[in-house]
């Protein structure tokens, strides 16, 4: 038997392409892909070009070329799956002529009846029909190189085989029941047209009758009826719906297997279980797992949770969920066909999720298998993995959102990755998400998911008036909660919402219950209330720059925080920041402030005497972390989020690198006060600190003079610090700073201001009359002979100011070990 024919509209289809030459034989014609590319050229002209295609029969040039269809196809959103590629590169039965139809109707938006059917053996006798070994010695198996693939692959065309046989004796059963009643009986046999015409009769028995017969419903008089009772249709939709309420109820009536007998599909853990082997195959101390009679992704989780070998048994499970998430493709067709498959993989794998730390290896691995499945299912089929993730998902994740509070934003991405990327279905979720049992009367954790869900939601840019209303009234809910974990995840909503896509007035409107909070003694709310500042801050700097109407903040005439009725919300948002970032506030407090405020410095000045009085004051790990980031990356990089409390409800808070934010002379000028405001006329290790992160590499023309008279300022300050074994690294390298500038007024400035109180540091370091501890002279030595060799010039004034020290004290001079550095 050759290949099904092409039907007229197809051949007329391919005329009308004028394609270069005449389609004679399919399977042999369009194998390289040359003849597919030039009827995509032909609705597609400007985008594909047909030159960059070989005609030829090389195996290389048509993967290429097919290669380069399929990536087409990928950019317009064609669905043209690899699966359908492979059957026409490899000359299968029956593959070009099924891509055909397939690519007529994505081209022409038209549909085509009846579809080809694979040739069928049903007339042949059975003695003479393929057996399942012969169908698994077909080349387009055995031409698999890769083991996993060619597997998963065989597994499919067994499960295929044994699917025909059991359609074949569904049909011809009755048949032969019917030909061997007569024979008992002596009746000669019809003929077999005959039988043919009374198959379907037997096949259309009433399911409602049948039910009536069992179960006795109706009374006598209907059991002994013949009159057929229409029931209804069962399609596939109806099928996989009643899966998935006896999956998700276990109560119901119906049984599983009653509505999994129509369709064979592979079981999800015969295709798993060549992946995870492939992971362990290579581990001599796992090889117990190829004997044991369980599964072998069961027995890795049973046995990692309970502890046994726990350092090799947690990495091997955490490879194989990566190994799983690499090829999640190839279960998609069976939890898709198959609701109950889903609901096994779930409650399998979900253990990984809820049994482990956060923190572990194996969770990030089973966090991402579980959103790569959801990713892939919604590519195929959205409607039903939305419907599954309702249905039998979300019970799971739901018992965990509740238990586990430090796993919610990962469980929360898990969600929407099987959810519809829309603002309608999106809601529908969290409608569903709220009717869970655990949910429905816990609005703590609702509104806790909520706050992990905007930001979701706002990266997708789907917050339309409807999800904005229900979050925003959620927020409130948990703003005036008594308990302040639920007031932080109401803020954090706000916070969200505010330094987001969507429209800030809604959340600006909402600043007086906000101010309300600012008495709040929970470090967490604090914190979050600065967050939410600095976002609307920022919004109301742009909408204005932007000429856009900024509406005052209208207050409550009762309200006990003195507010007049009206205020520029600007006025509203710094009275908030004033009344928490404070010195004497909570250090956790205060670093989340840093990091949010820094960017305001300069269009808010005001806030400019606190930020660096509290920044002197931070602990020195907190301190050295904004100012220097992790391990002198680059200096825009956020060093990352940061927990400052233990707990599993404590949130993650991003600190950032504030050199890179805020404006450093207004800075280094702020430091420079700390001088003339303080009792010490020197400045500490924090001053030190921080005025070195402020001094930058090169600075504006326009600020030079400015540079140089705070280095006038402080001079005095840093060359007697230099001096002292505790400050004197840190002094040097402010100086060294200031005379190493790339702006040549700056460097040459604050080299000239040097001379004299390098000379009398010179003077009282060798007059060792000191009443002082002072450093020892190899670092100071050191400290000289570094700061020449930072440019010319400084070498130029360091040796005339130790020129100018042995005219004045040769005898000094000649006692110490400067003479080396000449």
């Amino acid at each position: 038997g050759g290949a099904s024919p092409l039907p007229r509209e197809i051949i007329k289809w391919l005329q009308s392409l004028d394609l270069s030459f005449i389609v004679k034989n399919p399977k042999r014609d369009f194998s390289n892909g040359f003849l597919v590319a030039e009827m995509l050229s032909r609705y597609y002209p400007k985008d594909i070009d047909v030159n960059t295609f070989e005609n030829g029969s090389r195996l290389a040039a048509k993967i290429n070329n097919w290669e380069q269809i399929y990536r087409f196809a990928r950019k317009h959103e064609l669905s043209i799956s690899k699966q359908e590629i492979d059957p026409v590169i490899h000359c299968s039965e029956n593959g070009a002529v099924f891509f055909l139809y397939h690519l007529y109707e994505i081209l022409t938006k038209r549909q085509l009846r009846p579809t080809p059917q694979n040739k069928s053996d049903d007339s042949i006798p059975a003695f003479m029909r393929d057996t399942a070994s012969k169908r698994l010695k077909t080349d387009d198996i055995a031409r698999i190189q890769d083991d996993v693939e060619r597997t998963i692959r065989a597994i499919d065309v067994l499960g295929g085989y044994h699917e025909e046989r059991r359609q074949q004796r569904a049909v011809e059963a009755p048949l032969l029941i019917q030909q061997e009643r007569r024979t008992k009986a002596g009746i000669k046999p019809e003929a077999e047209t005959s039988l043919k015409e009374e198959a379907p009769t037997l096949e259309q028995v009433s399911e409602v009758r049948v039910k009536a017969l069992v179960t006795g419903e109706g009374g006598p008089n209907r059991m002994t009826s013949t009159k057929p009772v229409a029931g209804p249709k069962i399609t596939a939709k109806t099928r996989r719906a009643e899966l998935l309420k006896a999956v998700c109820n276990p109560a119901s009536s119906m049984p599983v297997t009653a509505l999994t007998s129509g369709s064979f599909v592979k079981p999800a853990v015969d295709i798993m279980r060549p992946l995870v082997l492939a992971v362990i195959q290579d581990e001599p101390e796992l090889e117990w797992l190829h004997d044991s009679g369980k599964d072998v992704m069961v027995m890795l989780l049973e046995h990692s949770r309970e502890g046994h070998k726990q350092g090799v048994l947690e990495q091997a499970t955490a490879r194989a969920f990566e190994a799983l998430a690499q090829r999640a493709s190839l279960l998609i067709d069976t939890l898709t066909k198959s609701p109950q498959e889903f609901w096994k993989v779930w409650s399998t794998l979900f253990p990984a999720i809820s049994a482990f730390s956060e923190a572990s290896a194996l969770f990030d691995s089973a966090v991402y298998f579980f959103k790569r499945l959801g990713e892939l299912m919604r590519e195929v089929d959205p409607n039903l993995t939305q419907q599954l993730l309702i249905g039998c998902a979300l019970t799971l994740l739901t018992k965990e959102l509740v238990r586990s509070p430090e796993k919610r934003d990962c469980l929360c991405d898990i969600i929407y990755s099987y959810c519809h990327e829309d603002t309608m279905n999106h809601l529908l979720v969290l409608k569903a998400l709220k009717d869970q049992a655990q949910i429905s009367d816990n609005t703590s954790v609702y509104i806790a998911c909520l706050s992990s869900l905007v930001s979701i939601d706002d990266r997708m840019n789907l917050l339309d008036e409807h999800l904005l209303d229900l979050y925003v009234y959620y927020a409130l809910v948990g703003m005036q909660h008594q308990q302040p974990r639920v007031r932080v995840s109401g803020l954090a909503i706000l916070a969200t919402l505010a330094a987001g896509q969507a429209p800030f007035q809604t959340v600006l409107a909402l600043i007086p219950q906000c101010s309300a909070l600012g008495a709040d003694d929970w470090w967490e709310v604090q914190a979050q209330l600065l967050l939410l500042s600095s976002a609307l801050l920022q919004k109301i700097l742009i909408a204005e720059q932007e000429g856009d109407y900024v509406p005052p903040i209208v207050f409550d005439q009762e309200n006990t925080d003195g507010y007049p009725e009206e205020m520029h919300p600007q006025d509203a948002l710094l009275n908030i920041i004033s009344k928490i970032f404070v010195v004497s506030g909570s250090k956790n407090v205060l670093q989340v402030g840093l990091s949010a405020l820094a960017p305001h410095l300069s269009t808010f000045p005001a806030i400019l005497p606190m930020f660096v009085a509290v920044l002197l004051e931070q602990p020195a790990e907190y301190r050295t972390r904004l100012l220097r980031g992790p391990e002198g990356d680059h200096p825009d990089q956020d060093t990352g989020k940061k927990t400052y409390v233990w707990g599993n409800t404590s949130r993650l808070y991003e600190e950032r690198r504030v050199t890179a934010l805020w404006p450093s002379l207004d800075v280094a000028k702020a430091v420079g006060r700390q001088i003339d405001a303080s009792e010490q006329p020197f400045l500490g290790s924090p001053g030190l600190e921080v005025l070195a992160a402020a001094v930058p590499e090169q600075c504006d023309d326009i600020e030079i003079d400015e540079w140089v008279n705070l280095f006038e300022q402080v001079k005095g300050s840093l060359f007697h610090t230099m001096l002292d074994p505790d400050l004197s690294t840190l002094s040097g390298q402010v100086i060294r700073r200031f005379w190493s500038c790339r702006t040549e007024g700056v460097s040459t400035g604050t080299l000239d201001a040097s001379k004299k109180p390098l000379l009398q540091a010179l003077e009282e370091f060798y007059g060792k009359q000191s009443q002082r501890p002072l450093i020892d002279e190899a670092r100071f030595l050191d400290f000289l002979g570094s700061s020449s060799e930072d440019s010319a010039m400084a070498k130029i004034e360091i040796g005339s100011a130790l020129e100018a020290f042995k005219e004045v004290l040769p005898q000094l001079y000649r006692g110490s070990g400067l003479h080396r550095l000449r």
